[in-house]
């Protein structure tokens, strides 16, 4: 593995000192399901994100059942898909299917609002939506990431070991 880069900082007696570069550990998992529900949100004074709703699907092929992931939208890539494809995401009507990457998994609790499960604890897995790999539109490919990443620089991946 690669030396992490080192940065110049000052110090407090105006002298340059060595800082590492900062490492990060993720989470990666992929998967398939129905894209739904892409919303907007933001902090004031902050630029705004995506998020999208994915049912992810799971099960043997004769009794699937459905986990639900409420994904950030991670790269310029994955958000210019989303947004060219909005109108259909967001039609109930239609079923847009994905293949997909994310980064970083977690669970993500929250209280039913309405129906039979009003006012009972749920949760759903939230994350980072981070790579669109196939998008179908009522059974139409309409995107495909052909991409390839052979040369991958994974010092910014911290190494176990």
């Amino acid at each position: 593995m690669s030396q992490p880069a080192k940065q110049a900082t000052k110090t407090s007696e105006n002298t340059t000192a060595p800082a590492e570069e900062v490492r990060y550990f993720n989470e990666y998992a992929s998967g398939i399901g129905y894209l739904n529900g892409v919303r907007e949100f933001g902090a004031e004074g902050k630029p705004s994100r995506h998020a999208v709703q994915v049912a992810v699907i799971q099960g043997p092929e004769n009794d699937v059942h459905y986990e639900y992931h409420d994904l950030i939208i991670a790269s310029e890539t994955v958000l210019k898909v989303v947004l060219e494809h909005r109108e259909a995401i967001d039609n109930e009507d239609v079923k847009v299917i994905v293949r997909f990457k994310m980064a970083n998994p977690r669970a993500k609790p929250f209280i039913y609002k309405q129906g039979k499960h009003a006012g009972e604890l749920g949760a759903t897995i939230g994350g980072f939506l981070t790579r669109i790999l196939s998008l179908k539109i009522n059974g139409e490919q309409v995107y495909e990431d052909t991409r390839t990443f052979d040369n991958q620089d994974t010092s910014a991946q911290a190494v176990n070991g």
